[in-house]
């Protein structure tokens, strides 16, 4: 649906010059180019998912879509005339709080992760508002080149997906492959060189939405943990949750964490991110993309064969990965920028033979 819409929306941002211009600061395209195919995903989304989803089985899916509409709003808005970045935490906030409020769709338990288990339930709700809006943001920061925020939103919307299918939780996840669908029709337009842009409309969506999902998926396992053939338990479902999204989230709070550090606003606009050092290493957006979904592929692996022998062994080893790939592109961009740093190997003196 989203591959019929797209060009249609192409067409009339062009006539309409609604688009969007390159600062030659931040902005790494040379060219105006639409940003309002977020538009095309939410509507194929919305309009797939709502034939198919059945309100019986799922009836909190009322109250998502709803809070997916207000999003909806709030991006095109900033899309079309720029909104503030606090009113777009608001409206981030807001939309989490009506799932968390009215579908109870909220983390009750770590299940024995870093040594706890239940929690109190004003304290999950506080924590899946908090968890959601920093998930949203997320993909809303990643969304810096071509292909990248869809690339990366489409592999976890399959892989919950198929979490879901093989715990025949049917509903959720047709949610999943229509989120996935409507993100796969836009990619086509999205490939490098990109015909159109997500904008924060897209990006907005698809962040709040999977994590979301991930709550879901949560506690749909700690329901029914026979039921799931993919993980085998609610640790392994919280595990498959943040590999799936890990490298949106480790980006995002490496660089909201140096922009505190530096007394700066977590919201000021740099280059610091990893699609950013990739770039300035000469790579296309299309290997850059390669590069980072393939550490996504590898976290993913790590964290479904590590899921039933040690869970900390798992979020070390994701960490360390991500860590080791930042702290390579640091020091290969670091030496590109001033090629005037020698190795260390040559800042050791030499020892002259003893005679």
């Amino acid at each position: 649906m989203a591959c019929f819409a797209i060009p249609r929306i192409i067409y009339v941002a062009k006539k309409k010059r609604l688009l969007d211009r390159p600062d030659n600061n931040r902005k790494v395209h040379t060219r105006v180019i639409p940003n309002l195919g977020g538009i095309g995903i939410f509507f194929a989304y919305i309009i797939s998912s709502s034939l198919f989803v059945n309100p019986v089985a799922f009836p909190d899916w009322s109250y998502m879509s709803a809070a997916t509409m207000l999003l909806f709003f709030a991006g095109a808005k900033d899309d079309l005339v720029e909104l503030s970045p606090y009113k777009k935490f608001l409206a981030q906030a807001l939309t989490a709080a009506i799932v968390v409020y009215f579908a109870g769709i909220r983390i009750d338990s770590l299940h024995g992760l870093f040594g706890v288990y239940d929690i109190p339930a004003w304290f999950g709700s506080v924590f899946t508002i908090v968890g959601c809006v920093f998930v949203t943001n997320a993909f809303n920061l990643i969304d810096g080149i071509d292909g990248l925020a869809g690339s990366i939103s489409l592999l976890a919307s399959l892989v919950l997906g198929c979490v879901f299918f093989s715990g025949s939780a049917y509903s959720e996840a047709i949610l999943c492959f229509s989120l996935g669908g409507a993100i796969g029709g836009f990619l086509l337009f999205n490939k490098p060189p990109a015909r159109i842009f997500m904008g924060d409309t897209g990006s907005l969506i698809i962040g709040f939405t999977l994590a979301v999902l991930c709550v879901l998926v949560v506690s749909r396992v700690n329901d029914a943990p026979q039921n799931f053939k993919v993980v085998h338990s609610p640790v392994g479902a919280l595990l498959l949750s943040l590999a799936v999204l890990f490298v949106p989230l480790f980006d995002t709070f490496r660089v909201f964490t140096v922009r505190i550090m530096k007394g700066h606003s977590p919201f000021k606009a740099d280059r610091t991110h990893l699609h950013h050092y990739l770039l300035d290493l000469g790579f296309s957006h299309g290997k850059a993309v390669l590069i980072l979904i393939g550490a996504n592929l590898f976290i993913l692996a790590v964290a479904y064969l590590l899921q039933d022998i040690n869970a900390h062994l798992a979020i070390m080893t994701m960490i360390i990965v991500a860590f080791g790939l930042f702290l390579i592109l640091f020091f290969l961009r670091h030496r590109k920028i001033d090629p005037h740093i020698k190795p260390i190997r040559k800042l050791i003196p030499r020892r002259e033979p003893v005679s």
